[in-house]
């Protein structure tokens, strides 16, 4: 299976674009958490805002002051899950 292109783009870490992204389970000033074709990235900041979302194109925006960006592997997804299949 192919997984879509996941990009980030950042500038002055108040506006972050994305590409690749599936879906956005949460959302709220302080937090933003997606599911890309990479895995969950959890976006971290303060006042941050969603200036487009199109989950048929892949794109994301998000603006405001972009503290951190952490990327989460679910359970059944890593290294050991393709050991044991």
């Amino acid at each position: 299976m192919e997984r879509a292109e996941h990009m980030i783009t950042m500038k002055n870490r108040a506006h972050m674009s994305l590409s690749g992204v599936k879906d956005v389970s949460e959302f709220s000033e302080n937090k933003v958490v997606l599911k890309t074709s990479m895995g969950g990235l959890i976006i971290k900041g303060k006042k941050l805002s969603i200036s487009q979302l199109n989950t048929d194109t892949g794109m994301l925006e998000v603006n405001g002051e972009i503290q951190a960006a952490q990327y989460t592997v679910a359970a059944g997804e890593g290294f050991f899950a393709g050991l044991f299949k």
